[in-house]
């Protein structure tokens, strides 16, 4: 019994290392030089997180690299009904403009996705030289 609760231990101590020491780690085997580039690096790429929330969960959440700049803004738009004689639902988009990204951009969906499926993201990618 204790050989078990000192290895669910020294497992969660290895995986503790494995997930949070290398976002602070100064690597002794590389030169000061390369260590700041390093840092340089991870800081170009870091991601931060654009979430929409409605009240069954979330719908999805958008993982944007490092950037100039995010704006987000609400926007309508008609969905046409694929049935003759029916007239289009106007729904509300929420539109994200990325400035100058740096690396992938990611989207995931959220349990409320199947409840609101029309409110998704629309991804606008401005270059500005």
């Amino acid at each position: 019994m204790k050989s078990r609760i000192f290895l669910g231990v020294l497992v969660f101590v290895v995986l503790f290392l494995i997930c949070f020491l290398p976002s602070f780690a100064y690597y002794s085997f590389l030169s000061p030089e390369a260590n700041e580039a390093l840092e340089v690096l991870k800081e170009k790429f870091r991601e931060k997180e654009i979430v929409l929330e409605k009240e069954e969960g979330i719908i999805w959440v958008v993982i944007i690299p490092k950037n100039s700049g995010v704006e987000t803004e609400e926007i309508m738009e008609m969905i046409y009904s694929d049935e003759k004689g029916k007239l289009g639902t106007v729904y509300t988009f929420t539109k994200i403009i990325i400035t100058n990204p740096e690396g992938w951009t990611r989207i995931i969906w959220g349990a409320a996705a199947k409840s609101h499926p029309y409110d998704i993201p629309k991804l606008c990618f401005v270059f500005d030289g």
